[in-house]
């Protein structure tokens, strides 16, 4: 068929199969990327736990954020971080690895990490009962994922996430 076309039309023809056969992976690539930009996903931080904030370590550990992993495989998060506002950063501790669809709790305080509870290990909270940002980082730095939510029972915005009296979900 190309054949029979006039020179000028089949240059033409292969010139735009040449693009097709070009564009159609880039096509694609944003939705692959997508997938790996954000692998580990904040859904909640529970900031405010019911009652007087006890400057004790059984107070602290009853503040917690939850992390997922979105992806399909299993992520080792060796060096990633969380950071709050202020200086307050958690680093993954070497080989933790976070299967497919899990979830990890991150809790204030010191105690016994497990598969799916890992703490903080200071002697202090880490979320602001007024408000605060919750960033995950890969172990090169890369921002993944930002979560800023307001202390208080308050809708979303584009700036914040919803919140209850307690908890925000992002």
């Amino acid at each position: 068929m190309i054949t029979a076309l006039s020179g000028r039309a089949r240059i033409l023809l292969l010139a735009l199969l040449a693009a097709a056969t070009l564009a159609a992976p880039m096509a694609i690539a944003p939705a692959a990327d997508a997938a790996t930009v954000k692998p580990l996903d904040i859904v909640s931080v529970y900031y405010d736990p019911p009652g007087t904030d006890k400057s004790t370590n059984s107070g602290y550990t009853k503040e917690y954020i939850v992390l997922k992993n979105t992806g399909r495989t299993t992520l080792t998060l060796t060096g990633y971080t969380v950071r709050d506002n202020g200086p307050q950063k958690f680093t993954f501790p070497q080989g933790f690895k976070l299967g497919a669809g899990k979830s990890v709790t991150i809790r204030s305080g010191k105690g016994k990490n497990s598969s799916s509870t890992l703490y903080w290990n200071t002697s202090s909270y880490i979320w602001n009962n007024t408000g605060d940002t919750a960033r995950t980082f890969t172990s090169t730095g890369k921002l993944l994922e930002s979560c800023t939510y307001r202390g208080g029972s308050h809708k979303a915005t584009k700036t914040y996430v919803r919140t209850s009296s307690t908890t925000a979900y992002c």
